[in-house]
């Protein structure tokens, strides 16, 4: 099958991460020809193209997004619309003649894909990654009737939890949702810790308040007032300018010096050779891929009890769960001072990640949904 995929950034973050794994999964393999729709030229097109899979640049605009005031928001609304459908135009215009079997939308904040599909009539597969309304306040641009159809007659819609699978039936009990989850490939076996009597706890993901920096931050400083100082705090990742500025104000008001912003790293996995501990704060978390990518990486997880991270996360076999700040702080405290149990906590994790979130079972079932989607039966896609 010739298969074109579609994402609407550039950056290597969690769903693009997950993209360029199965891209390049599905490249070696040789059974599909992957062609990948992106807004514009960077390092994800640049790995692809080395890899000999086709990009095409082209804008791939979002049917959603945050909400902040039904002024700026109908505005926007005017504006998207209009741009989605000269986007829909360029690429049936483009890929008409070029006998596109499938399309595969990366993720719930596009609609382009669906719209796509149905002027090419051709089959469509939408990845859902995201708690798109719960995690970032984002509404459609389209009534709720249309985002219902597109969702309703999806040949699938794939999510990358239980927890969203089921949140998307009970939003949409017409559509075919089967849950896949993301696969995780680059990480060999963790390298032993050297032990120096400071305890590194990382967090990786975009800043934005959803995903709780705010809340480590506070957690360790207040640590650092009960007298416990034997840590360090990094966050790694980029995004909002606003929500920035406050980690770094929080920072110097409280003298942290323990913290670190370090901004956005490529390599994730040299970084976490560093580390300890990995944290993951999000409310409403999708899947959480830098939890498995800590998990791989022999670090025990300090995970938020709340979206797909309990799926990943076994509370007390892999890592250690919580509801609130003072759940967190608790953790934190616990595995500053054990180091046994750190190191059971992140072998344990290591093992489950190596069974259940490798980038080969992802790809076998990706393949598998195409093999039934080709021979046209729907008796496991649901």
């Amino acid at each position: 099958m010739r298969i074109l995929f579609l994402t609407h950034y550039t950056d290597l973050y969690g769903a693009n991460r997950a993209l360029l794994t199965l891209l390049s999964g599905l490249k070696k393999e040789g059974k599909h020809e992957p062609i990948l729709v992106l807004p514009a030229e960077g390092e994800l097109s640049e790995l692809l193209r080395g890899e000999g899979i086709e990009c095409f640049i082209c804008g791939v605009t979002q049917w959603q997004a945050i909400y902040r005031g039904p002024v700026s928001f109908a505005v926007k609304k005017f504006i998207r619309r209009r741009r989605i459908e000269a986007e829909v135009r360029t690429l049936e215009e483009h890929f008409r003649d070029r006998g596109i079997d499938l399309i595969h939308s990366n993720s719930s904040v596009i609609g382009t894909g669906a719209m796509l599909a149905e002027k090419l009539g051709c089959m469509h597969v939408w990845h859902i990654r995201e708690f798109a309304r719960e995690h970032y306040g984002m509404r459609y641009f389209y009534p709720a009737e249309k985002v219902r159809h597109y969702y309703e007659q999806a040949d699938q819609l794939v999510t990358i939890s239980d927890e969203l699978k089921e949140h998307y039936r009970s939003l949409y009990p017409g559509a075919r949702v089967l849950r896949i989850y993301d696969g995780v490939e680059g990480f060999g076996e963790p390298a032993e810790k050297e032990e120096t009597g400071t305890v590194r706890f990382c967090y990786v993901g975009y800043l934005f308040p959803k995903k709780n920096q705010l809340d480590l931050l506070e957690a360790a400083a207040e640590l650092k007032e009960e007298g416990i100082g034997d840590f360090r705090v990094i966050l790694a990742g980029e995004g909002d300018a606003a929500y920035r500025k406050k980690l770094e104000e929080l920072i110097s008001f409280r003298g942290l010096s323990e913290a670190e912003l370090a901004g956005f790293v490529r390599d994730v996995p040299a970084l976490l050779k560093t580390c300890d501990v990995g944290v993951i704060a999000s409310e409403h978390e999708g899947f959480g891929l830098v939890t498995v990518e800590y998990m791989l990486a022999g670090l025990p997880v300090i995970g938020r009890k709340s979206g797909a991270t309990p799926e990943i996360v076994l509370d007390g076999e892999t890592g250690l769960l919580y509801r609130d700040r003072k759940g967190l702080k608790k953790a934190m405290r616990e595995l500053i001072e054990d180091a046994k149990k750190r190191k059971a906590l992140g072998e344990a994790g290591y093992r489950r990640a190596r069974s259940c979130f490798s980038a080969e079972a992802n790809l076998a079932a990706v393949r598998k949904l195409y093999e039934c989607l080709e021979g046209g039966s729907a008796d496991e896609r649901s």
